[in-house]
């Protein structure tokens, strides 16, 4: 399960109020409880600040390295924007999140993806939106793949957002969300499969409780990365179960490793 560590995001309070102090110590302290609690990337969003969005990411992630080995999740929906950052990005590879399938958006994306070598999360919608039902989803999915096919991205290298929406909103996106998932992993075997793990519990009361019943769920449909909340220790700890479960951890080792190493205590 790869985990994409969520916290870094402008539209916290405690991280906006930050950026504005210059305070990117507190960015880099959140950066490093993160990947030290078990995420794979740390995600940078400074989409709040849109005039000054590619100096603060630069900030960022200037702030991070310095500090910290970590890969990193660059969060923006403008390619320039990600193009400007990833002039100055160093170390292990760096996602592009995101695009979706519009020919403007993929123009402008393609060639930063190849230049950088960036791995991509790609979301399940297009200019017109997000459609309702799950084949629909997978006709966009198979038409991003194609797209990134011929532009030597590996299928790996991929993340499909399936584009999980908020319960509260309405009961049937659960259903759609999974049948959507569990379409894409009988198509594609290799890619990788992603969501927004707190869009399911948008508009709720004690959203962890159920960001946690729908993990597991998601997981057992074919679900292998989340953008998510790694230092909720209960979350990662039903990560570790879910993947043995759903078959994704081989002959159960790294359930076996976190328990000796204290982290399902």
């Amino acid at each position: 399960m790869i985990i994409i560590g969520e916290k870094i995001n402008s539209t916290v309070r405690s991280v906006a109020d930050a950026i504005k102090e210059g305070n990117f110590q507190y960015i880099v302290d959140l950066a490093r409880k993160q990947y030290s609690a078990g995420a794979h990337y740390i995600d940078v969003n400074a989409g709040v600040f849109v005039d000054e969005e590619a100096e603060i990411l630069k900030r960022m992630v200037e702030s991070i390295q310095s500090e910290i080995d970590a890969p990193l999740s660059i969060d923006s929906p403008r390619p320039e924007v990600i193009g400007e950052v990833m002039k100055i990005y160093r170390g292990k590879r760096a996602i592009f999140n995101s695009v979706i399938f519009e020919e403007g958006i993929l123009k402008r994306a393609l060639p930063v993806i190849k230049e950088y070598n960036m791995k991509v999360v790609a979301l399940l919608m297009d200019d017109v939106g997000i459609p309702e039902d799950p084949e629909k989803r997978l006709e966009i999915a198979i038409r991003l793949m194609d797209m990134f096919a011929k532009n030597g991205i590996a299928e790996e290298d991929i993340f499909l957002d399936p584009m999980v929406q908020p319960v509260s909103v309405d009961s049937r996106y659960v259903g759609v969300a999974l049948e959507t998932i569990k379409l894409i992993r009988k198509e594609f075997s290799k890619v990788n499969i992603i969501c927004g793990l707190s869009n399911i519990s948008f508009g709720l009361p004690k959203r962890r409780w159920v960001n946690r019943a729908f993990l597991p769920i998601a997981i057992y449909f074919g679900l292998n990365s989340c953008i998510a909340d790694p230092l909720d220790d209960v979350l990662m700890k039903l990560v570790y179960a879910s993947e043995v479960l759903s078959g994704q951890d081989e002959f159960c080792m790294e359930y076996i490793t976190k328990a000796r190493e204290g982290l399902l205590d």
